[in-house]
């Protein structure tokens, strides 16, 4: 039986290989209170098997758990200080968050020390401080973000296969700008596919194409494709020798993104291995079970996948994650006025996921579509073994994990599954500021209340915080979440116009705000005068002329608050000048200090009006 352990067996491995043995016979709707039986057992087997730095990390994460304000200080130390460059921006900024916040609690004595001091020491010797602190940083986090260079992976990798761990690697980077970089990029992918010593890589599309636009498509999607060859072709012009003496053709897995390249990323993958010189080869995707639309792609990708393997074609694989990418949707969705892409609730999401991993762990569809599942949730890895037990799909679903990310919690899972995949980003020295978004990432998958990892570091089987757990995995596997895009625009249906006074209406005392900016609109006279709006909107009472109004006209902004919502003003007119300025004399703000309607025109002998030279035009 897989995940049987070799040698003396503890009453814990009993149990557990009684429940995967018991998960045969029990119908499909039983499963996931099985699953909480061996979810405790996991965990307890995990508990006991840690190392002394696995206790040290777990304490650590526990307490930054208890520490709120710990918590937001670490996530504005990743984000706004050890992104710059300069060491002097970095001292500085440093010294600003340790000074407003102190440092977090839940660092130790030794440490709290040592960061008040390197804060002030900053001050004077940014040159000497800060590249020491950077690389305190990078060391700190070197489990979880791997050293690229060539001696330092090359261990890493020894000592993980040593372990009989796989290693799923994902080349991190700044983002790709240009088409030289993502040739660069490229070219990195391809070298990571010429090492003996890696079988498995991760892409995402963004980082082999700079120029996706939704609104060229199609021809986007021909770049795409072009792309993906160069890989598959490497990856099958290689092969990785695993120490049993199998030999394998490198793998490539797509890395699924923003929502709004889900479809893009989906018919690269298909429409390439539909091309006959990948008919044999089997490579990879990922699709978010955050997102209401992956179920509906899932079962289309197998009908497909099944159609493949039906004609003589080589099976896929489907990596099923909960999504790590929250935070950007819902400031997409925010800033655009759309609904969120992804569920509206954490419910709801695992709802979804475990639909997926059901519907992935079924014979019919596993025999062409391999799966990983890619979760820390014990209750969700236990449930994904008792369903390829139930089915007898053990040798079509893998169990992932995040590398550096509960240690001994995937030894222990590794032990009953009989295999471990490990998602592991490398990156080079040169580029780790660009690491900390993913770091970034992680501390918030951690961290937030409803996760299984908020309450992991100092869970216990049979504790508060595992009953609760308990409970929120039970309840989403009876919730049956929607399907289906959670945006219904079309945009085929609609008609479109402008309104100005939707946006413009509410004028008080000559004056509209709007986004932090009030705005003023001045029309001529009969003298060519400027003569703003009514107080409440409109002509009303206003002498303007009707002829001068018909070809001249300007509006100005300026900040409500000074320094605070803005500081530019700004200037437009009918002959379409559009003017900028500092604002640092005039100073604009408010209600106390207005732009007249000749602000913007050069001073003249006699009175300015709406017909003289604007001082730009001068």
């Amino acid at each position: 039986m897989a995940g049987a352990r070799p040698g003396r067996r503890s009453l814990v491995d009993v149990h557990i290989d009684d429940l995967l043995a018991a998960a045969r016979e029990t119908e499909i709707e039983a499963l996931p209170a099985l699953a909480v039986d061996l979810a405790a057992l996991l965990l307890a087997e995990s508990l006991e098997h840690r190392t002394h730095d696995d206790r040290q990390n777990a304490e650590r994460m526990a307490a930054m758990m208890r520490d709120p304000d710990g918590k937001r200080l670490t996530v504005s130390l990743f984000d706004q200080v050890f992104r710059a460059h300069a060491p002097a921006r970095i001292a500085d900024q440093l010294d600003h968050l340790i000074g407003r916040s102190g440092v977090p609690h839940y660092f130790a004595g030794w440490e709290r020390v040592a960061m008040g001091i390197g804060a002030v020491a900053g001050r004077f010797l940014p040159g000497v401080v800060v590249p020491a602190i950077i690389s305190r940083v990078r060391a700190e986090t070197s489990g979880m973000i791997l050293p690229s260079e060539e001696n330092q992976l090359a261990d890493h990798l020894d000592r993980r296969r040593r372990d009989g761990v796989r290693m799923n690697i994902n080349y991190l980077g700044e983002a790709i700008l240009g088409e030289e970089e993502a040739a660069t990029r490229l070219g990195k992918y391809l070298d990571l596919l010429a090492r003996p010593d890696i079988e498995y890589i991760s892409v995402k599309i963004s980082s082999i194409f700079s120029q996706i636009d939704h609104v060229a498509a199609e021809a986007t999607l021909e770049t795409l494709k072009d792309r993906l060859r160069v890989l598959y072709r490497t990856a099958e012009a290689f092969t990785f020798t695993a120490d049993d003496g199998t030999v394998r053709k490198k793998f490539v897995n797509l890395d699924m993104e923003a929502y709004g390249d889900l479809h893009l990323t989906f018919d690269a993958f298909t429409q390439t291995l539909d091309l006959e010189e990948f008919r044999d080869f089997t490579a990879g995707i990922v699709l978010q079970a955050y997102l209401p639309d992956s179920f509906p792609l899932q079962q289309e990708l197998t009908d497909w996948a099944v159609g493949r393997v039906a004609s003589g074609g080589a099976p896929i694989k489907l990596r099923i994650v909960k999504g790590a990418n929250l935070a950007t949707e819902l400031a997409d969705a925010s800033w655009h006025g759309w609904p969120q892409a992804p569920y509206a609730t954490k419910g709801e999401v695992d709802s979804n996921f475990t639909r997926m991993v059901r519907y992935a762990s079924r014979p019919d569809h596993a025999v062409a579509v391999r799966v990983g599942i890619g979760s820390h949730n014990l209750f969700d890895v236990a449930h994904a073994l008792l369903l390829r037990a139930h089915h007898g799909t053990d040798e079509h679903v893998e169990i992932e994990m995040l590398e550096g990310m509960v240690n001994h919690q995937a030894r222990a899972v590794q032990d009953v599954a009989g295999s471990m995949l490990l998602y592991a980003p490398i990156v080079e020295e040169k580029d780790f500021r660009s690491a900390i978004a993913y770091l970034i990432r992680r501390l918030d998958e951690n961290t937030e209340e409803e996760n299984f990892l908020h309450d992991l570091f100092g869970m216990v089987p049979g504790d508060p915080a595992f009953v609760r757990q308990a409970d929120r995995f039970l309840a989403a596997t009876a919730l049956e979440a929607p399907t289906g895009p959670r945006r219904s625009q079309d945009r085929r249906s609609e008609s479109f116009g402008f309104d100005p006074s939707a946006a413009f209406a509410n004028v008080q005392a000559t004056r509209v705000l709007r986004s932090g900016y009030f705005f003023a609109m001045f029309l001529p006279d009969s003298a060519q005068a400027p003569t703003a709006e009514a107080a409440t909107g409109g002509g009303s009472g206003v002498s303007i002329s009707a002829a001068n109004a018909e070809v001249m006209w300007c509006a100005y902004a300026w900040p409500a608050s000074y320094g605070n919502s803005g500081k530019r003003a700004f200037f437009v007119n009918q002959a379409g000048d559009v003017l900028a300025s500092r604002n640092n004399t005039s100073r604009y703000n408010g209600t106390t200090t207005l732009p007249a309607g000749t602000a913007a025109v050069l001073a003249t002998v006699g009175t300015p009006t709406m017909a003289s030279t604007l001082a730009a035009n001068a």
